[in-house]
């Protein structure tokens, strides 16, 4: 496994992380356990996780994995999004909406996503030690390595009492390192405290760019540690599918010269472009099954390409309407 050095820790990490945010909601603790276990083992030392991942599970079931390994992996969790409240009745329907997710792939595909409460409503400074006291209480540790602020606002990342309380809680050895992981606007604005961020958590794919746009607007007066996620997401990987398909195959023969071939043309792709945008970062991947935690890594283990981008740029961004 490749290996990146994060400066906030002081320390080597993997360059591919394991997203938590389906651990313990569509995927079972002994499901997710598994994956745990294996990803660790093909050198996977970065975990991404938040009070109300995997339907407010996920870290109960990280905890339980850390135990023995905890000096040999780095854990993020995040403050912002509150721990949902689950009924008894919706735990024992659990394994039946699991079943069905695996039977039907795009079932639920439509479904509304549960409310995220406003900003403005959850994201107080005051409630910050309360909230790492309960996530070090579930992962079984008495440190976090990054806390992440969840999605806040740009003023959010400069509020004075939210920065007090973020420096207060790192000086009590309670976290080590503190992360904003949201939208390019917000990430731009904590850049301004760069006593306090270190690292810098936000979605990117070929056809959002936003580390290139966060890049671009602090044009290098800010030195964050890039953790980027969903390189699949927000219909990425259907979109360029369809294109490596589409006008007799032509793009996917262009492809195939830089030896990417099918079945999982798209998929690699889109990895390998994850890995050259942020070639000193963390890309976080969702993965569950085995032979696509296998997959991942042989990807992550490589040197970043240095051709994926260009091509990128000029056959897919610069072709797309």
């Amino acid at each position: 496994m490749r290996t990146v050095f994060v400066s906030g820790l002081g320390r080597e990490v993997s360059a591919l992380g394991f997203g938590c945010a389906s651990l313990g909601s569509r995927f079972s603790e002994a499901q997710g356990l598994r994956a745990l276990h294996h990803a660790f083992g093909r050198g996977i030392s970065w975990y991404d996780v938040a009070p109300a991942y995997g339907d407010g599970e996920a870290e109960g079931i990280l905890g339980k994995f850390l135990s023995g390994r905890r000096d040999k992996v780095a854990i993020c969790t995040k403050f912002g999004v509150p721990r949902p409240v689950i009924t008894p009745l919706m735990r024992l329907l659990k394994p039946a909406a699991r079943a069905m997710a695996k039977a039907l792939p795009h079932w639920g595909s439509g479904k509304a996503k549960t409310k995220r409460i406003p900003n403005k409503d959850r994201l107080h400074a005051e409630h910050i030690e309360a909230s790492v006291v309960e996530s070090l209480r579930r992962l079984r540790t008495d440190y976090i390595d990054v806390l992440a602020l969840d999605d806040p606002n740009p003023q959010d990342c400069v509020n004075e009492a939210v920065l007090h309380e973020l420096r207060r809680i790192i000086q009590k050895g309670y976290v080590r390192c503190v992360a904003i992981a949201g939208a390019p606007e917000a990430i731009i604005a904590g850049a301004r405290a760069p006593d306090v961020y270190k690292i810098a958590q936000l979605p990117d794919n070929p056809f959002s760019q936003m580390v290139v746009r966060v890049k671009d607007a602090l044009a290098g007066d800010a030195k964050l540690f890039f953790v980027t996620h969903s390189v699949f997401g927000a219909g990425a990987h259907e979109r360029l599918s369809h294109l490596l398909v589409g006008d007799g195959g032509r793009l996917g023969s262009l492809a195939s010269q830089l030896a990417y071939n099918p079945p999982f043309m798209a998929s690699e792709m889109l990895l390998d472009y994850a890995f050259a945008t942020n070639p000193e970062g963390v890309v976080l991947a969702s993965m569950f099954n085995q032979a696509h935690i296998d997959m991942n890594c042989a990807r992550a283990a490589r040197k970043p390409r240095s051709d994926i981008g260009p091509f990128m740029q000029k056959f897919v961004i610069g072709a797309t309407p």
